[in-house]
């Protein structure tokens, strides 16, 4: 029952991390995101069972899709509404940047987990029946990976 509490301020930075860790409104922007990164990555090949070139393929997209993910929510001038709108333009795109390196089998694969994700109280509650809601909806949720 340990748990990660990263939001309670220790009295000194994490080791190697020379940045005062400042509170963030959610468990995912505190993750480093070279973590995301790994994280998103074996996420996906443990349920698509990626071919070691789709691997080479869907890591610079996975990078780049993190990266930006990263600028919106730490950009203070963008209000609520506009990060979230600017995430989901983001949670699209790399949705089908990741679908053009898949093959139809592993595309099902990947719904498959999403549904049963769902019914597990780790997804979204509505409906995701579309491959892009799929990656769409609650792909920045702890825990989904994707």
């Amino acid at each position: 029952m340990a748990q990660d509490d990263s939001s309670n301020p220790g009295p000194s930075p994490t080791p190697g991390n020379s940045q005062p860790q400042a509170p963030a409104p959610s468990k995912m922007q505190q993750l480093n995101p070279e973590k995301m990164k790994k994280r998103r990555l074996a996420h996906l090949d443990k349920i698509a069972q990626l071919t070691a070139d789709q691997q080479t393929k869907v890591t610079p997209i996975i990078s780049d899709y993190v990266d930006q993910l990263v600028a919106v929510r730490n950009d203070g001038s963008l209000q609520p509404e506009a990060k979230q709108a600017k995430q989901k333009e983001l949670r699209k795109k790399f949705a089908q940047e990741i679908k053009a390196v898949l093959t139809p089998q592993q595309r099902q694969a990947l719904r498959n987990a999403s549904k049963n994700a769902q019914h597990q109280g780790k997804g979204p509650s509505q409906n995701s029946n579309t491959e892009e809601n799929q990656f769409e909806e609650g792909s920045n949720q702890p825990g989904s990976g994707i």
